[in-house]
């Protein structure tokens, strides 16, 4: 199997990039597929999935579902579920991870299978042969890639810090999210640094015909090139799924994606830069930012001034 695997810091980007790259009539787009199990173990969830509906009312999800019990022998979602959080489910799991790599447990085995039907199912039920995933944890991907038959292709996602900053606080967001609180600008710049480091860790496990950086700045910039840069990464042809005002060309494919922001239930996508962190960014917050985290971010190609 194929799989494209976005992965980085949160407020990347990875949705819209995710949703037009699952345009391609050949590619199922999965967003950020780590929630799906979650949502099989609570059946009366009101997550909903990309097509309109919610997750267990979903006929496509119903399906894979199906299968992928067919497939691992059982219908066990809580065991996979818990092999989700023991392997990639946060910073802890980093031992645990890198030991199983070295010496795979029966654990991390019967993960890696259950993992990786989820694949095999939705290949199987959608009639796609390539996935594209922005679950974005470097955890994640190095499971992925410690796992026999799938053809990982890595894209180490970038996005200047100010603007992960901004896209976190935004007052906008308070406007869609009840529970919106902002997270402090301290904590938000001590993630990205993390999350790229892990990135760049996880990108240096791979052959280098099998990973490759970019930048968000770019894909807004100019989609179309950076669009061809990821068909030839990933052996797709991926010309001509934006119109000349950068929107995904109709029809929109009904996609299943099951999580990641709320770009993914819209049918009209349009690809934006999203440079608000320029204007509205407190000088206090960018100056933070770039003390704590400007050397990695010139590795990144970014500036400490301000873009023009």
């Amino acid at each position: 199997m194929k799989i494209l695997y976005l992965m980085g810091a949160g407020h990347v980007g990875s949705t819209v990039i995710d949703v037009v790259v699952g345009a391609q009539p050949r590619i199922e787009s999965l967003g950020e597929a780590w929630k799906l199990p979650n949502a099989w173990a609570a059946p009366d969830t009101d997550r909903p999935c990309a097509c309109g509906v919610a997750i267990p009312a979903c006929p496509f999800w119903h399906d894979v579902r199906k299968v992928w019990a067919e497939r691992v022998g059982d219908d066990d979602v809580a065991a996979y579920v818990a092999g989700m959080l023991r392997f990639q489910g946060g910073r802890s799991a980093w031992p645990r991870l890198l030991a199983n790599r070295l010496r795979p447990s029966a654990a991390f085995r019967d993960y890696l299978r259950r993992n990786r039907a989820l694949y095999e199912a939705v290949v199987q039920v959608g009639g796609k042969p390539v996935i594209v995933e922005s679950s974005l944890s470097p955890r994640r991907a190095l499971a992925l890639a410690s796992t026999p038959g799938i053809d990982l292709h890595l894209v180490h996602l970038v996005r200047d810090g100010r603007g992960v900053i901004w896209s976190h606080r935004n007052p906008a967001k308070a406007k869609l999210r009840r529970s919106f609180r902002p997270a402090p600008t301290a904590q938000i710049t001590r993630y990205w640094i993390s999350a790229n480091l892990q990135s760049a860790y996880v990108s240096r496990c791979l052959p280098p015909e099998r990973r490759m950086r970019l930048r968000y700045e770019d894909f807004a910039a100019d989609p179309e090139a950076a669009l061809a840069r990821i068909g030839t990464f990933l052996g797709e042809d991926l010309s001509g799924l934006l119109t000349a005002e950068r929107a995904i060309r109709q029809p929109a494919p009904v996609r299943h994606t099951p999580g990641g922001n709320r770009v993914r239930l819209l049918r009209e996508v349009q690809v934006r830069a999203d440079a608000g962190w320029v204007d509205h960014l407190p000088a206090a917050d960018r100056a933070l930012f770039w003390r704590w985290a400007g050397w990695l971010a010139r590795r990144y190609g970014y500036e400490a001034r301000t873009p023009a």
